[in-house]
């Protein structure tokens, strides 16, 4: 797995499908993320939700995070 970071002044939204329908969540600018494969064309993102350790899975734009 690779490790990025959103590098955009706006939120990265990530979603629970491929076909961007149905959005689950947001990485923030600053925020880090691994990219643990691709599919269509969208970055599958483990990133962290919680300061208690929680993590989701998700689509995203893959224009919109950089590795680091």
């Amino acid at each position: 797995m690779k490790n990025y970071v959103n590098p955009m002044e706006g939120k990265l939204p990530v979603y629970a499908d491929s076909d961007m329908t149905h959005k689950i969540g947001t990485l923030f600018k600053g925020s880090t993320c691994q990219c643990v494969g691709e599919h269509n064309e969208m970055a599958i993102i483990l990133y962290k939700v919680s300061q208690m350790g929680k993590y989701k899975v998700g689509f995203a734009d893959p224009k919109g995070i950089q590795a680091w």
